[in-house]
């Protein structure tokens, strides 16, 4: 049996004081109409992830195996904010910057599912990416009919269906979206990627038909935080991310976030899931602009902690300020 046996406090009460900057964010119009310009920049940053390795190398799979008649599926899912969007993003760039498509053309094309997707919902969501306005005026077989129709004016090959989770709502007298999924694939018109969260493995596990049809899945998996090596895999990430930050002018100072006891607490609050690191960052930068400081102090880190981590339940408490719990078997 394990039991906790002591909290390893990292920092001191005077450390978690702002180190640059105000004491307090300001909320004058001045600051808060430059945060928005200042906020796209900040998202605009994308440090390669380890995490994403294998949904790169499976979307890669998807598309390379749709050349011919046949197109095929996989399922990416995880926990939230473990950066299943932003790996998909991040390929949509891949495959723009390798310019094996067409200038004008969209190869890869994400779209999101709304709760309660019906079947209807989900050819609406899919034309709504591609600008078509008129889906009120069409039934079902006319909104899959001018989805292809789309798919082939724009060159897509790959269509990445995010929050699939809420695809398996079944409305009166209509089939699930899952099921007109399965025949999506069967229909062979483009590849497609399944992302959701926990929910969305057990969702299409559950429809055997659709399940049989896809490849294996690629479910970012967190980082192991007891491996030496991927530890200093984690604090080459963060090192990576406080350059990115300074290199498009955010802060002018290093936010020294590959510090050994920064990484660790941030490493305990992510779990290994450098999306959520990514996620906790952007609310600390966003907290540090706001204060006007040079860089994102071990301050910010902890409020971001406290006020968002916290609250959106990705950890129990703040270990800047309280500690990280060390247990023994």
């Amino acid at each position: 049996m394990t039991e906790t046996t002591k909290t390893r406090t990292l920092f001191a009460p005077e450390e978690l004081q702002p180190q640059s900057g105000f004491p307090t964010p300001s909320r004058c119009a001045e600051t808060l109409a430059a945060l928005g310009p200042w906020n796209e920049a900040l998202r605009s940053i994308y440090v390669h992830n380890p995490n994403h390795r294998s949904v790169l190398a499976a979307l890669d799979t998807v598309m390379a195996l749709g050349t011919g008649k046949d197109r095929y599926a996989v399922r990416n899912s995880a926990v939230s904010y473990a950066g299943k969007s932003a790996a998909a993003d991040a390929f949509a760039r891949i495959i723009r910057d390798r310019s094996t498509h067409p200038a004008d053309s969209r190869p890869v094309v994400r779209v999101e599912l709304e709760q309660a997707c019906t079947s209807r919902r989900f050819w609406e969501t899919i034309l709504h990416a591609y600008g078509d306005g008129f889906t009120s005026k069409k039934d079902e077989n006319g909104l899959r009919r001018s989805a292809y129709e789309a798919f082939e004016r724009h060159g897509t090959a790959l269509l990445i269906v995010d929050e699939i989770q809420h695809a398996g709502y079944r409305s009166q007298g209509s089939s699930a979206a899952t099921d007109v999924i399965k025949r999506f694939i069967s229909d062979g018109q483009v590849g497609i990627g399944l992302f959701g969260n926990e929910h969305a493995r057990e969702l299409l596990v559950a429809n055997n038909q659709l399940s049989h049809r896809m490849l294996p899945p690629c479910d970012i998996k967190p980082l192991d935080l007891s491996d030496t090596k991927q530890q200093k895999t984690f604090g080459t990430f963060l090192r990576k991310y406080d350059e990115a930050l300074r290199a498009k002018r955010l802060f002018t100072e290093s936010s020294n976030l590959h510090d050994a006891r920064t990484a660790a607490c941030l490493m305990a609050v992510s779990s290994g899931y450098l999306g959520r690191t990514v996620a906790l960052l952007q609310v600390a930068a966003r907290h540090a602009f706001q204060r006007k400081a040079g860089r994102i102090d071990v301050h910010d880190l902890s409020h971001a902690t406290s006020t968002w981590a916290v609250e959106q339940k990705l950890t129990a408490s703040d270990p800047f300020r309280f500690g990280i719990a060390k247990s023994n078997a």
